[in-house]
């Protein structure tokens, strides 16, 4: 059989994209000004927050309990980023409950990345064309040397949400699966409700606990504002660009992702990229002892209490198998 080429390749890549121009295409930052404005402030707001925080730090004017509900406020949208949107619902490595299903689905929502049909759209195209033509955020498309990895480093962090062509998540391909679960478009449909949820829940908190409309004020700030500047920052820094120029590379996959620690710190996990890239559908990321995955410890509490099942995970051979090199210890 005839080997097929890079050229050819490249030229099927771009004769998909073609063919998803033409189809129905559910799009966030760049359809409608309804779109454009939460698009917007869900930037925007964040850094005012942090803004807002930083004067509070000169000042000595935070508190204990700003820091706690920004951990807790934190960790609690992260994780519905990491086991909702990404592990449970674009790559079905593990089945839940409904009730289950739609709370790590809100919690998501509450880091204000997107709508979760959206999130998800986006994210299984990243991984259908990684570090290829038709990446939506690759940092590795943009040149070579110092110049084409200050684009390549912008266009992966911030400039792909201001292209249409990038926030394009042609849906109707991509997840067909999700766009028949009326349940699931329920929830899509009341995004906004939702990040408003995790802007509300730290302020009642702050005022509740701090028994005054100054702790519900700052509260808002760093439970709210700060956390969502962080945790969006974390993804678009860390994931989609640090892992895939800087850290190690373990297994054979199709493109530059590669495995940083601090990276898996800050993101519950998914900085073990390389791995996820090698076996997207595994609920496990960290393959290795050393290899820290705290959503795979929350994944494992779950499946003890019986309220998930059906976890998917590479067979050792298929780890041995995909194996390029020892990792470092």
């Amino acid at each position: 059989m005839k080997q097929r080429s890079s050229e050819d390749e490249h030229k099927d890549i771009d004769a998909d994209v073609e063919e998803f121009a033409s189809l129905a295409v559910l799009q966030q930052a760049s359809d409608g000004w309804s779109y454009q404005l939460i698009a917007i402030l869900t930037l925007v707001l964040p850094i005012v927050g942090v803004l807002v925080a930083g004067v509070q730090i000169w000042n000595r004017t935070w508190t204990w309990l700003d820091l706690g509900l920004f951990l807790v406020m934190y960790l609690w949208a992260v994780l519905g980023i990491e086991l909702g949107f990404h592990r449970y619902l674009t790559h079905r490595s593990l089945k839940t409950s409904n009730w289950l299903r739609k709370f790590f689905i809100i919690s998501g929502c509450m880091a204000a990345h997107g709508q979760p049909i959206w999130w998800c759209a986006i994210h299984r195209r990243h991984h259908q064309y990684s570090d290829h033509h038709g990446d939506p955020h690759s940092p590795n498309l943009h040149g070579e040397g110092f110049l084409g990895t200050i684009r390549g480093g912008w266009h992966s962090h911030i400039g792909w949400m201001f292209e249409p062509k990038c926030t394009a998540a042609y849906a109707t391909h991509f997840t067909k699966d999700l766009l028949g679960d009326r349940s699931l478009l329920c929830l899509d449909r009341h995004y906004v409700i939702w990040v408003l949820l995790g802007l509300a829940i730290p302020a009642v908190a702050g005022g509740v606990l701090s028994q005054s409309i100054y702790g519900a004020w700052t509260g808002l700030i760093w439970g709210g504002l700060v956390r969502i500047f962080c945790d969006q920052h974390a993804l678009w820094w860390g994931i989609v660009t640090v892992c895939h120029r800087f850290g190690y590379r373990t297994f054979q996959s199709n493109d530059k992702s590669t495995n940083h620690w601090l990276i898996a710190i800050l993101f519950l996990g998914d900085g073990w990229h390389n791995n996820h890239h090698a076996f997207p559908s595994s609920a496990r990321v960290g393959h290795f002892w050393w290899e820290y995955d705290p959503t795979w410890s929350v994944i494992k509490l779950l499946k003890l209490l019986g309220m998930v099942w059906e976890v998917k995970v590479p067979s050792a051979e298929s780890i041995d198998q995909k194996r390029i090199g020892s990792p470092p210890t």
